[in-house]
């Protein structure tokens, strides 16, 4: 099976600045939708509708961000800043993704930084 390409961008945005590097707080290590959570424990891809986040990366198949700088609002809304790789391209980009507080069932929403939805991830169990 192929692996998505955040596994390959995880190496090429680690040396980035380890210093400068970010987590999300969150009251889960892992969310993502069903071929997420299914990635993120056995690390197979059965489909490129993957979207996947942890408290330091957020990744679909062809897209894999390192977070690199968070801040919260007083409502539990956090925006994400990350350096990302994209599969098929050797440059990299900046992204800013906004997590919204976790609703009551545990369900993160996560926006783009245009305000389109990116996701509705849930906890990994």
């Amino acid at each position: 099976m192929a692996k998505p390409i955040s596994l390959g961008i995880i190496v090429l945005v680690a040396g980035a600045s380890a210093a400068s590097a970010a987590s999300l707080v969150l009251p889960h290590d892992r969310y993502g939708n069903k071929e997420g959570c299914e990635y993120l424990a056995t690390g197979n891809v059965d489909s490129d509708g993957l979207q996947h986040l942890t408290k330091d990366y957020l990744a679909t198949y062809a897209t894999g961000c390192m977070i690199v700088d968070v801040h919260a609002d007083p409502a539990g809304n956090q925006r994400a800043a990350g350096i990302c790789g994209y599969e098929g391209e050797e440059m990299l980009g900046a992204e800013d993704f906004i997590v919204a507080a976790p609703l009551s069932s545990g369900t993160l929403k996560i926006y783009t930084a245009t305000g389109e939805t990116w996701g509705e991830l849930e906890p990994c169990l």
